[in-house]
């Protein structure tokens, strides 16, 4: 079970995009961010990023101090996606990952990390509940320019339940 779950800015910006952070919340409750995801979030001026910035606020959304020198682990990763996997190396075996980036993912799988991506978050969310339809939650995330595609859900549906 994760003791702590982690998200890199990607799929915060993505939720926030379609109204859907409650959906991260209901699953987590507390999910922690790096300060360099925190910067790339509210980057832009916009209604996602006043929406991650009232979740901050709210206490749900949790800076967490950096353990060190924020770089990217490799060319290929972004600084919020290093300093994400960074933290989640920290408690490697009770840390949870959201991260939908494939480069991010392959990398954090390869050091033995949990993740999960949105479109399975999405599905659970309605598995439980809280949306009526992850296909309208994806379609509106595409909408808004998140590189995501409907053909991933059923992937998602047709795998094992883990968290990769």
């Amino acid at each position: 079970m994760a003791r702590v779950v982690i998200a890199d800015a990607g799929p915060l910006i993505a939720f926030a995009g379609i109204d859907r952070l409650f959906i991260l919340r209901a699953l987590f409750s507390r999910i922690c961010i790096t300060a360099s995801v925190r910067d790339e979030c509210l980057v832009a001026e916009g209604v996602d990023a006043q929406r991650i910035a009232a979740s901050i606020r709210d206490g749900w959304l949790a800076v967490e101090a950096g353990s060190g020198e924020s770089v990217p682990l490799t060319p290929s990763l972004g600084l919020g996606e290093s300093d994400s996997i960074r933290l989640a190396l920290e408690d490697r075996e009770h840390s949870l990952l959201i991260l939908d980036d494939r480069l991010a993912r392959r990398y954090a799988l390869r050091k033995g990390l949990n993740i999960v991506g949105s479109v399975r978050l999405l599905d659970l969310a309605e598995r439980r509940g809280l949306i009526q339809s992850a296909e309208a939650s994806i379609q509106q995330m595409s909408d808004v320019g998140y590189r995501v595609s409907i053909g991933l859900l059923e992937q998602v549906r047709t795998s094992p339940c883990g968290f990769h």
